[in-house]
């Protein structure tokens, strides 16, 4: 014969009230999980329309001189404005930084040399390059501080992109640059932080006028 147990009534329902609280604590955690998973998606969305938008900038005429004055000039301003603590002494590229938190910082070889881009690059390519952190597709530069080159004159400008075609090839073959996915958060989120700084570049705006070299304070803040 069958002799219930005491107290089963009691074990029924406890056994009931804990099959509810877990129902509706998978249900929680569902759509918490959901959420998260709209919100990242959001946040890659946003950042590689970012990553990926094409900037049409206006034709400009810099001239490229060929004399040794003007290529040493070039080299100068090279080396003080930080590119060549970037891209390294013989312009062949370097990891300048691998942090998870950003991702991967890696300067291009501007050389003809294996795996350099010199020989892919026009004189305007350069100049967007440079002065607008824009690649030739149209696609802004990661990482590339072109907010503190666009005030270079042309004739500065000119004597820079001169310095760095007359440089010996070198032989160097990295991967492009790359944003980490915690990156991508922290540019969505904080509308102040962009790794893409074309985005803070007027590039329709006047070019702004250099001042008269000489030794004077505005000079000395044009440096």
């Amino acid at each position: 014969c069958k002799v219930p147990l005491k107290g089963g009534a009691y074990f029924v329902k406890e056994e009931s009230r804990m099959k509810k609280f877990l129902k509706w604590v998978g249900i929680v955690l569902g759509v918490l999980v959901g959420l998260i998973v709209i919100a990242l998606a959001g946040i890659y969305f946003n950042s590689q329309s970012r990553l990926t938008r094409v900037y049409e900038i206006p034709e400009e005429q810099v001239s490229i001189p060929t004399d040794a004055a003007s290529i040493e000039n070039g080299k100068h301003i090279f080396q003080f404005r930080g590119c060549e603590a970037c891209h390294g002494e013989n312009l062949q590229g370097t990891v300048y930084l691998d942090d998870p938190a950003v991702g991967k910082v890696i300067s291009s070889n501007l050389t003809t040399g294996k795996g350099g881009v010199g020989s892919e690059m026009s004189d305007e390519d350069w100049v967007r390059a440079i002065r607008h952190g824009v690649r030739p597709d149209g696609t802004g530069y990661l990482f590339m501080p072109s907010t503190e080159f666009y005030y270079l004159s042309d004739e500065d400008l000119g004597d820079v992109i001169a310095y760095m075609k007359s440089v010996e090839p070198a032989d160097n073959e990295l991967p492009a640059s790359e944003i980490s996915f915690v990156g991508r958060i922290v540019m969505t989120l904080v509308k102040e932080i962009t790794f893409v700084p074309a985005e803070l570049i007027p590039h329709d705006a006047a070019r702004p006028a250099a001042p008269i070299v000489g030794t004077t304070p505005e000079y000395g803040a044009y440096l």
